[in-house]
């Protein structure tokens, strides 16, 4: 067969076309055209490609007029795009829109991997939250910052503090240059020690204080109460969430009015040094008279955790009874960390509960190296059971948390205070003993951002106990030293 011959074609529209692009023929004409088929391929960085149809046939590109013609269906397959045709509008589109490519994403992820959907434990506001997304992913006028709140209001709907997106980026971002605290709605200035003075802001860049948090509250999940006023402090100096909620600047853009007790003070945005929390290291571990302190920073295993395990391990062996283990401002990480530090005391944790959601989002990220999954749908269930808990009564151990206490690092708490190993001094945590966990990581490529989703709900050992807040058996107040509180209890 001659593959340079010519043949005669009769069709409705030729179009040749772009990734993401759309084009609409208003009229319907036929032409008869000469194409050649001269065994034209096509290679994308370098890499041959076969074109085929939507069956799998193979497809041959040809040319009319020195122009090269390949089927959009298999364009779209090269691309990874989705290919439709709109017969009423005579439109064939290749993608979709970017924004919405990353709404179906999120969606996808949440979906399919959050246990909240197979316990029919939805919050009744994800549905509108889903909808307003999708609205705006739809809305050609929106930005990729329009989309990218839109999309955590609705993580911030499931009410879970482990399931968000963040479009900031990694690095510190510019908050107000003042100290403040939140208390069930209200904020308070604090003195120079971080203790809550009674001096109230009721305004922020002409913003009543409420409609900030109201503001907070939609973008951001709080778990419990210690949350909501943790993100109320935090986010209520954030430059960006100011910005998103309507508060006045400057001129300069460098500060805004805070309303004190009635009166105005400019107040400056300043990027706070985090170089010295960045240098703390994962653990470390000190003596403090006959205490052996364990500054437990980051849940991470490895070389840092093994030696700080085995030289409490050894203090014990040679007669130290008391034991303070901090995991203040610790994120989580892997429970299996603070086991570790339970183990090296002779102590065993109780059991937490579990409800494992499987999917092809699980599979991936958690099969290769650590739980051997292998279904991508369904579920197991793991019953909460408090008799695996084992005390060492030659230990008097205290875990001091605070409200940044998080994940596996509150798990430490819950065991201690529901196997009665110990004692928890400090501060409630952000994170409700029992919550959604376990996380799984996603991209939204188009707006650049990493988002997290959990696949498991845990259960506290102790259903009886509160199952949204870790209370500390001894509370300390805001700005207080918890650490000397601690070496004082076990003084006493």
């Amino acid at each position: 067969m001659n593959r340079h011959m010519r043949r005669g074609i009769t069709y409705f529209c030729a179009l040749a076309l772009a990734a993401g692009s759309a084009v609409a023929a208003s009229t319907i004409t036929t032409r008869t055209l000469q194409a050649q088929y001269a065994d034209i391929s096509l290679e994308v960085s370098g890499q041959k490609i076969t074109l085929t149809d939507a069956k799998g046939n193979p497809v041959e590109p040809f040319a009319v007029d020195g122009t090269v013609y390949i089927p959009a269906r298999a364009l779209g397959d090269i691309l990874g795009k989705e290919v439709l045709w709109d017969a009423s509008t005579h439109t064939v589109s290749v993608g979709k829109a970017p924004l919405m490519e990353d709404a179906e994403t999120l969606i996808s992820a949440v979906e399919g991997s959050h246990p909240a959907f197979l316990l029919n434990r939805v919050p009744e506001g994800y549905a509108a939250a889903r909808q307003a997304m999708l609205d705006t992913a739809g809305d050609p006028a929106s930005t990729a910052a329009d989309f990218a709140w839109s999309a955590l209001a609705y993580t911030a709907s499931l009410r879970d503090g482990h399931t968000s997106i963040n479009p900031f980026g990694n690095g510190a971002q510019a908050l107000l240059d003042i100290g403040w605290a939140a208390d069930v709605g209200h904020l308070y200035l604090t003195d120079e020690t971080g203790a809550v003075t009674e001096t109230e802001v009721t305004a922020i860049g002409g913003l009543p204080v409420s409609d900030v948090f109201a503001a907070v509250d939609k973008y951001f999940a709080a778990e419990n109460q210690s949350a909501r006023d943790l993100n109320h402090a935090y986010w209520a100096a954030n430059k960006n969430l100011l910005f998103k909620a309507g508060a006045a600047f400057s001129e300069d853009f460098s500060g805004m009015a805070v309303t004190v007790d009635g009166e105005d003070r400019t107040v400056a945005f300043a990027v706070p040094d985090t170089a010295s929390a960045a240098g703390a290291g994962i653990v470390s571990t000190e003596r403090k008279g006959g205490v052996f302190y364990v500054d437990l920073n980051q849940c991470v295993l490895g070389e840092a955790v093994d030696a700080a395990a085995a030289e409490l391990a050894q203090a014990v062996m040679s007669g130290t009874n008391k034991v303070i283990i901090d995991v203040r401002g610790n994120g989580g990480g892997s429970s299996d960390a603070c086991l570790q530090l339970l183990h090296a005391m002779d102590m065993e944790a109780p059991a937490y509960g579990g409800f494992v959601r499987y999917s092809e989002l699980a599979l991936d990220q958690y099969q290769p190296y650590k739980r051997g999954y292998a279904k991508t749908e369904g579920s197991d269930v793991q019953a909460p059971d408090l008799s695996t808990a084992r005390a060492n009564p030659k230990i008097e151990l205290v875990v001091l948390t605070d409200e940044n206490t998080y994940s596996s690092a509150t798990m430490l708490g819950v065991w201690v205070q529901d196997g009665k190993l110990g004692t928890v001094i400090g501060r409630p945590s952000s994170n409700a003993p029992s919550s959604y966990g376990d996380i799984l990581y996603f991209m939204l490529d188009n707006i650049a951002a990493q988002g997290t989703v959990s696949h498991v709900r845990w259960q506290r050992p102790d259903t009886n106990a509160d199952q949204e807040t870790l209370v500390p058996d001894v509370e300390t107040a805001v700005g207080e030293d918890a650490l000397q509180a601690a070496l004082d209890y076990l003084a006493r």
